[in-house]
């Protein structure tokens, strides 16, 4: 298979790029209506050192950061949800995501901002419930419509003080939000947040969809 750079070079002004040129090309993409075989995806995973927990001078091993390549529509339970060994604590998403599927990053070591594309609409239960991660911030992009039970369950995350849900989202789970450390929620007037787990000592700020 011809590379992009190779591809390019068939398509500059003045060529006269042939049938075969044109198949190159489409043969280089994946069409929305092919499903990604096991072996075509690449997953791009990045590693960083893991610290003692007690000890910042002390490396225990390794952690990853994975981008999923676009063309990724649903992600699947349990799969992710890996050893001490290997563990996930920062997630790229692909603006094609349509679902999380249940317990997909459960008990993971996710750091750092946590971005849920617009794309994605539905989050399953359990799908990042977590005692040991620390999300410093929580982005769900306006096109997330069903958020799970427990699906953001931070028990001892520390740094995740304020959250925004946008007005796309139509149901949220049981103890979805329970976060200790929120100190604000804005959500859509009319969206119930009654079994959602957030804290009682949080403010729930209420704003319309004009």
């Amino acid at each position: 298979m011809k590379t992009k750079e190779e591809l390019k070079l068939q398509f500059e002004n003045g060529d006269k790029p042939t049938q075969e040129d044109f198949w190159a090309l489409l043969d280089s993409y994946w069409h929305k209506s092919e499903k990604l075989g096991n072996n075509a995806l690449n997953l791009i995973t990045y590693l960083e050192f893991t610290y003692s927990p007690t000890d910042s001078t002390e490396i225990t091993g390794n952690d990853s950061i994975i981008v999923f390549p676009e063309g990724i529509k649903t992600i699947g339970g349990f799969r992710f949800n890996l050893t001490l060994q290997n563990r996930i604590t920062k997630i790229q998403f692909p603006q094609s995501l349509e679902t999380i599927r249940t317990n997909a990053f459960g008990a993971q070591y996710l750091r750092g901002p946590l971005k849920i594309p617009g794309s994605c609409k539905v989050i399953e239960a359990h799908a990042f419930n977590s005692t040991v991660s620390d999300v410093s911030e929580l982005i769900l992009e306006k096109g997330v419509e069903i958020i799970g039970d427990s699906a953001f369950q931070f028990m001892n995350n520390k740094n995740l003080t304020d959250l925004y849900i946008p007005s796309s989202v139509k149901s949220v789970g049981q103890n979805a939000f329970n976060i200790p450390s929120l100190k604000t929620v804005s959500a859509l007037n009319g969206l119930d947040l009654s079994n959602a787990g957030i804290p009682e000592t949080a403010v729930i700020m209420r704003y319309v969809d004009l």
